[in-house]
Protein backbone atom coordinates (compact mmCIF):
# COMPACT_ATOMS: atom_id res chain seq x y z
CA UNK A 1 0.00 0.00 0.00
CA UNK A 2 2.73 2.85 0.81
CA UNK A 3 4.72 1.88 -2.20
CA UNK A 4 1.58 2.43 -4.63
CA UNK A 5 1.05 5.62 -2.87
CA UNK A 6 4.76 6.75 -2.93
CA UNK A 7 4.16 5.64 -6.70
CA UNK A 8 1.12 7.84 -7.06
CA UNK A 9 2.92 10.69 -5.73
CA UNK A 10 5.59 10.45 -8.18
CA UNK A 11 3.41 10.13 -11.29
CA UNK A 12 1.81 13.31 -9.85
CA UNK A 13 4.93 14.98 -9.41
CA UNK A 14 6.00 14.48 -12.58
CA UNK A 15 3.11 15.22 -14.39
CA UNK A 16 3.31 18.45 -12.92
CA UNK A 17 6.71 19.39 -13.66
CA UNK A 18 6.03 18.48 -17.47
CA UNK A 19 2.24 20.62 -17.61
CA UNK A 20 4.90 23.46 -16.02
CA UNK A 21 7.26 23.06 -18.42
CA UNK A 22 4.93 23.24 -21.04
CA UNK A 23 3.35 26.04 -19.77
CA UNK A 24 6.03 28.37 -19.45
CA UNK A 25 7.56 27.39 -23.06
CA UNK A 26 4.18 28.28 -25.04
CA UNK A 27 3.59 31.64 -22.64
CA UNK A 28 4.49 34.60 -24.47
CA UNK A 29 6.98 37.05 -22.35
CA UNK A 30 5.91 39.78 -20.49
CA UNK A 31 7.38 42.14 -22.92
CA UNK A 32 6.03 40.51 -25.82
CA UNK A 33 3.01 40.99 -24.14
CA UNK A 34 3.30 44.38 -23.33
CA UNK A 35 4.11 45.11 -27.07
CA UNK A 36 1.12 42.98 -28.76
CA UNK A 37 -0.65 45.41 -26.80
CA UNK A 38 0.57 48.49 -27.76
CA UNK A 39 0.32 47.13 -30.99
CA UNK A 40 -3.20 46.14 -30.75
CA UNK A 41 -4.18 49.16 -29.27
CA UNK A 42 -2.19 51.21 -31.98
CA UNK A 43 -4.27 49.78 -34.55
CA UNK A 44 -7.70 50.28 -33.01
CA UNK A 45 -6.50 53.75 -32.54
CA UNK A 46 -6.85 54.05 -36.66
CA UNK A 47 -9.91 52.27 -36.92
CA UNK A 48 -12.32 55.27 -36.86
CA UNK A 49 -11.69 58.95 -37.52
CA UNK A 50 -10.12 61.22 -35.10
CA UNK A 51 -12.19 63.63 -33.61
CA UNK A 52 -10.72 66.56 -32.63
CA UNK A 53 -12.09 70.19 -31.34
CA UNK A 54 -10.30 73.23 -30.18
CA UNK A 55 -10.14 73.72 -26.19
CA UNK A 56 -8.42 76.17 -24.00
CA UNK A 57 -7.19 79.21 -25.76
CA UNK A 58 -4.76 81.12 -23.08
CA UNK A 59 -5.40 84.49 -24.10
CA UNK A 60 -1.39 85.33 -23.99
CA UNK A 61 -1.89 84.16 -27.48
CA UNK A 62 -2.30 86.84 -30.78
CA UNK A 63 -4.75 83.91 -31.55
CA UNK A 64 -8.33 83.91 -32.44
CA UNK A 65 -10.42 80.46 -31.89
CA UNK A 66 -11.21 80.79 -35.63
CA UNK A 67 -7.61 81.03 -36.64
CA UNK A 68 -6.66 78.11 -34.52
CA UNK A 69 -9.93 75.97 -35.53
CA UNK A 70 -9.02 76.87 -39.53
CA UNK A 71 -5.35 75.57 -38.90
CA UNK A 72 -6.22 72.54 -37.47
CA UNK A 73 -9.11 71.76 -40.59
CA UNK A 74 -6.20 72.46 -42.74
CA UNK A 75 -3.75 70.10 -40.54
CA UNK A 76 -6.28 67.31 -41.01
CA UNK A 77 -7.28 67.67 -44.55
CA UNK A 78 -3.76 67.42 -45.18
CA UNK A 79 -3.47 63.78 -43.64
CA UNK A 80 -6.97 63.16 -44.95
CA UNK A 81 -5.83 63.79 -48.56
CA UNK A 82 -2.29 62.45 -48.39
CA UNK A 83 -3.88 59.03 -47.28
CA UNK A 84 -6.88 59.35 -49.07
CA UNK A 85 -9.39 58.48 -46.33
CA UNK A 86 -10.76 60.48 -43.05
CA UNK A 87 -8.21 60.16 -40.61
CA UNK A 88 -9.39 63.22 -38.69
CA UNK A 89 -12.86 65.14 -38.69
CA UNK A 90 -14.04 67.89 -36.62
CA UNK A 91 -16.55 67.47 -33.56
CA UNK A 92 -17.53 70.33 -31.51
CA UNK A 93 -18.42 68.22 -28.50
CA UNK A 94 -16.89 64.56 -28.86
CA UNK A 95 -13.69 65.89 -30.45
CA UNK A 96 -10.07 65.45 -28.22
CA UNK A 97 -9.04 68.79 -27.49
CA UNK A 98 -6.43 70.59 -29.15
CA UNK A 99 -5.03 73.58 -25.67
CA UNK A 100 -2.91 76.19 -26.32
CA UNK A 101 -1.23 77.46 -22.94
CA UNK A 102 1.70 80.27 -23.54
CA UNK A 103 4.90 80.07 -21.83
CA UNK A 104 8.75 80.97 -22.64
CA UNK A 105 8.65 78.89 -25.83
CA UNK A 106 6.45 81.52 -27.77
CA UNK A 107 8.07 84.43 -26.19
CA UNK A 108 12.03 82.58 -27.59
CA UNK A 109 9.74 81.92 -30.70
CA UNK A 110 8.49 85.26 -31.88
CA UNK A 111 12.18 86.48 -30.60
CA UNK A 112 13.18 84.11 -33.59
CA UNK A 113 10.73 85.23 -35.64
CA UNK A 114 11.45 88.55 -35.65
CA UNK A 115 15.29 87.96 -35.90
CA UNK A 116 14.33 86.53 -39.09
CA UNK A 117 12.35 88.90 -40.54
CA UNK A 118 14.62 91.86 -39.59
CA UNK A 119 17.32 88.91 -41.16
CA UNK A 120 15.31 88.99 -43.96
CA UNK A 121 14.63 92.33 -44.85
CA UNK A 122 18.55 92.94 -44.73
CA UNK A 123 19.30 90.31 -47.53
CA UNK A 124 17.05 91.65 -49.15
CA UNK A 125 18.30 95.07 -49.46
CA UNK A 126 21.98 93.95 -49.46
CA UNK A 127 21.51 91.32 -52.34
CA UNK A 128 19.68 94.38 -54.23
CA UNK A 129 22.03 96.71 -53.87
CA UNK A 130 24.60 94.44 -54.69
CA UNK A 131 23.20 93.79 -57.93
CA UNK A 132 22.69 97.23 -58.71
CA UNK A 133 26.41 97.78 -57.62
CA UNK A 134 27.65 95.22 -59.32
CA UNK A 135 26.07 96.40 -62.50
CA UNK A 136 26.93 100.17 -62.08
CA UNK A 137 30.71 98.85 -61.59
CA UNK A 138 30.36 97.51 -64.90
CA UNK A 139 29.59 100.09 -66.79
CA UNK A 140 32.01 102.32 -65.49
CA UNK A 141 34.62 99.46 -66.18
CA UNK A 142 33.29 99.86 -69.66
CA UNK A 143 33.58 103.45 -69.47
CA UNK A 144 37.24 103.56 -68.16
CA UNK A 145 37.69 101.25 -71.42
CA UNK A 146 36.64 103.43 -74.13
CA UNK A 147 38.35 106.52 -72.08
CA UNK A 148 41.63 104.64 -72.54
CA UNK A 149 40.97 104.32 -76.11
CA UNK A 150 39.73 107.41 -76.81
CA UNK A 151 42.66 108.90 -74.88
CA UNK A 152 45.09 106.27 -76.64
CA UNK A 153 43.55 107.82 -79.97
CA UNK A 154 44.50 111.15 -78.71
CA UNK A 155 47.69 111.02 -77.91
CA UNK A 156 48.20 109.50 -81.35
CA UNK A 157 46.41 112.31 -83.38
CA UNK A 158 48.89 114.80 -80.94
CA UNK A 159 51.90 113.25 -82.36
CA UNK A 160 50.89 113.37 -85.91
CA UNK A 161 49.66 117.01 -85.03
CA UNK A 162 53.50 117.79 -83.83
CA UNK A 163 55.35 115.85 -86.98
CA UNK A 164 52.62 118.14 -89.32
CA UNK A 165 53.44 121.34 -87.24
CA UNK A 166 56.85 120.50 -87.28
CA UNK A 167 56.93 120.69 -91.28
CA UNK A 168 54.59 123.67 -91.28
CA UNK A 169 54.16 126.10 -94.00
CA UNK A 170 52.68 129.55 -94.91
CA UNK A 171 50.26 127.34 -97.13
CA UNK A 172 48.79 125.00 -94.38
CA UNK A 173 49.40 127.34 -91.38
CA UNK A 174 45.83 128.06 -91.20
CA UNK A 175 44.44 124.76 -91.38
CA UNK A 176 46.78 123.45 -88.32
CA UNK A 177 45.80 126.32 -86.51
CA UNK A 178 42.23 124.87 -86.93
CA UNK A 179 43.24 121.62 -85.98
CA UNK A 180 44.96 122.65 -82.78
CA UNK A 181 42.06 124.27 -81.92
CA UNK A 182 40.12 121.05 -82.33
CA UNK A 183 42.66 119.16 -80.21
CA UNK A 184 42.60 121.65 -77.82
CA UNK A 185 38.48 120.90 -77.54
CA UNK A 186 39.07 116.97 -77.21
CA UNK A 187 41.76 118.01 -74.43
CA UNK A 188 38.85 119.77 -72.16
CA UNK A 189 36.28 117.03 -72.93
CA UNK A 190 38.63 114.29 -72.11
CA UNK A 191 39.64 116.53 -69.04
CA UNK A 192 36.19 116.64 -67.79
CA UNK A 193 35.21 112.69 -69.14
CA UNK A 194 37.83 111.85 -66.45
CA UNK A 195 36.56 113.72 -63.80
CA UNK A 196 33.33 112.53 -64.22
CA UNK A 197 34.45 109.07 -64.15
CA UNK A 198 36.35 109.91 -61.00
CA UNK A 199 33.37 111.57 -59.30
CA UNK A 200 31.54 107.81 -60.21
CA UNK A 201 34.21 105.46 -59.28
CA UNK A 202 34.43 107.56 -55.69
CA UNK A 203 30.17 107.04 -55.09
CA UNK A 204 31.05 103.49 -56.00
CA UNK A 205 33.23 103.15 -53.61
CA UNK A 206 31.02 105.27 -50.90
CA UNK A 207 28.13 102.66 -52.22
CA UNK A 208 30.53 99.49 -51.56
CA UNK A 209 31.42 101.00 -48.25
CA UNK A 210 27.66 101.55 -47.19
CA UNK A 211 27.08 97.85 -48.89
CA UNK A 212 30.05 96.58 -46.24
CA UNK A 213 28.29 98.30 -43.51
CA UNK A 214 25.31 97.00 -43.91
CA UNK A 215 26.45 93.37 -43.94
CA UNK A 216 28.07 94.39 -40.64
CA UNK A 217 24.89 95.49 -39.06
CA UNK A 218 23.19 92.32 -40.87
CA UNK A 219 26.08 90.33 -39.16
CA UNK A 220 25.82 92.33 -35.58
CA UNK A 221 22.04 90.78 -35.37
CA UNK A 222 22.94 87.16 -35.07
CA UNK A 223 25.95 88.26 -32.03
CA UNK A 224 24.62 87.10 -28.81
CA UNK A 225 20.97 85.93 -29.81
CA UNK A 226 19.41 82.53 -28.16
CA UNK A 227 20.21 79.01 -30.25
CA UNK A 228 17.02 78.19 -32.08
CA UNK A 229 14.35 76.51 -30.41
CA UNK A 230 14.55 73.47 -30.33
CA UNK A 231 12.43 71.91 -27.50
CA UNK A 232 8.92 70.58 -28.95
CA UNK A 233 6.23 73.47 -29.25
CA UNK A 234 3.41 70.76 -29.23
CA UNK A 235 2.19 68.04 -26.97
CA UNK A 236 0.67 64.95 -28.18
CA UNK A 237 -0.94 62.52 -25.06
CA UNK A 238 -2.81 59.08 -25.74
CA UNK A 239 -3.36 58.22 -22.12
CA UNK A 240 -6.07 55.16 -21.62
CA UNK A 241 -6.84 55.54 -25.23
CA UNK A 242 -7.34 59.10 -25.15
CA UNK A 243 -5.37 61.62 -26.80
CA UNK A 244 -4.98 65.68 -25.81
CA UNK A 245 -3.35 68.34 -27.43
CA UNK A 246 -1.21 71.14 -26.43
CA UNK A 247 0.63 73.86 -28.44
CA UNK A 248 3.01 75.73 -26.40
CA UNK A 249 4.03 77.99 -29.08
CA UNK A 250 4.10 78.90 -33.10
CA UNK A 251 5.88 81.11 -34.93
CA UNK A 252 3.12 81.95 -37.76
CA UNK A 253 -0.13 80.34 -38.70
CA UNK A 254 1.37 78.18 -41.35
CA UNK A 255 4.15 76.93 -38.73
CA UNK A 256 1.19 76.92 -36.45
CA UNK A 257 -1.00 73.93 -38.79
CA UNK A 258 2.75 72.03 -39.58
CA UNK A 259 2.73 71.58 -35.27
CA UNK A 260 -0.50 70.69 -35.43
CA UNK A 261 0.03 68.36 -38.24
CA UNK A 262 2.72 66.99 -36.94
CA UNK A 263 0.87 66.00 -33.48
CA UNK A 264 -1.78 64.27 -35.67
CA UNK A 265 0.82 61.91 -36.97
CA UNK A 266 1.52 61.61 -33.05
CA UNK A 267 -2.24 60.93 -32.22
CA UNK A 268 -1.97 58.16 -35.06
CA UNK A 269 1.13 56.37 -33.08
CA UNK A 270 3.75 57.76 -35.49
CA UNK A 271 7.27 58.54 -34.01
CA UNK A 272 9.90 60.77 -34.98
CA UNK A 273 11.54 60.51 -38.37
CA UNK A 274 15.51 62.11 -39.67
CA UNK A 275 14.24 63.08 -42.40
CA UNK A 276 14.32 66.90 -42.41
CA UNK A 277 11.24 67.11 -45.45
CA UNK A 278 9.15 64.83 -42.92
CA UNK A 279 6.13 66.48 -41.43
CA UNK A 280 7.17 63.65 -38.31
CA UNK A 281 10.54 64.86 -38.17
CA UNK A 282 11.61 65.77 -34.65
CA UNK A 283 12.13 69.23 -35.08
CA UNK A 284 9.83 72.23 -37.34
CA UNK A 285 11.94 73.78 -40.16
CA UNK A 286 11.66 75.14 -43.72
CA UNK A 287 11.74 71.96 -46.12
CA UNK A 288 8.37 70.88 -44.40
CA UNK A 289 5.14 71.57 -45.87
CA UNK A 290 2.83 68.52 -45.10
CA UNK A 291 2.88 64.65 -44.82
CA UNK A 292 5.18 63.20 -47.39
CA UNK A 293 5.52 59.73 -48.84
CA UNK A 294 7.66 58.50 -45.89
CA UNK A 295 4.66 59.74 -43.03
CA UNK A 296 2.27 58.47 -45.05
CA UNK A 297 4.16 54.89 -46.05
CA UNK A 298 5.10 55.03 -42.14
CA UNK A 299 1.23 55.75 -41.52
CA UNK A 300 0.19 52.61 -43.29
CA UNK A 301 2.48 50.36 -42.09
CA UNK A 302 1.37 51.56 -38.01
CA UNK A 303 -2.09 51.23 -39.10
CA UNK A 304 -2.11 48.42 -41.05
CA UNK A 305 -4.07 49.69 -43.68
Amino acid sequence: MLARLIFLMLLLLGSYLLLSAWFAAERPEPQALKQLAEKAMQQKLCQTPVLWRIGQMDPAFALTADQAEQAAHNAAAQWNMAVGQELFRYDSMDGFPINFRYDQRQQLLLQQALLERNIQRYDSNIDQRAAILARQSEQLQQRLREFAQQNQQFAADIAVFNQQAANANQANLAALQQQQQRLQQREQQLQQQAKRLNEQQAQLQREQQYLNDTVNDRNALLTDQPPPLAAEVGLMEIINGKRNMTIFAYSTVAALQLTIGHEFGHAMGLGHTDNDAALMHYALNPQQTGPTAEDVAALKQQCGF
